[in-house]
């Protein structure tokens, strides 16, 4: 999986947000969980468009992650990895 980072990407981008569909209220999962869900490498393309602080927060979140909208643990599966592009 391929996501491309802008210097505005944020947490919300990569790991998820709440969203409206029709009158329903849903987490649509971002490209880090998602990843982390099916087992894939994600590489963030443009990586270095990210401050040093996002860097940061992402690598604290490659292990066991909460999402408290939806009141989920996420752990990574096998074969996951994260990649700098």
């Amino acid at each position: 999986m391929i996501h491309a980072c802008t210097k505005h990407t944020d947490l919300d981008e990569l790991i998820g947000t709440q969203c409206w569909e029709g009158q329903d209220l849903s987490f649509r999962y971002g490209p880090l969980v998602r990843a982390m869900q099916a087992g894939e490498e994600l590489i963030l393309e443009n990586s270095t468009a990210l401050s040093a602080f996002m860097l940061a927060k992402i690598r604290l979140m490659l292990g066991t992650m909460f999402i408290e909208d939806t009141s989920e643990e996420i752990c990574p599966h096998d074969g996951f990895r994260l990649t700098l592009g």
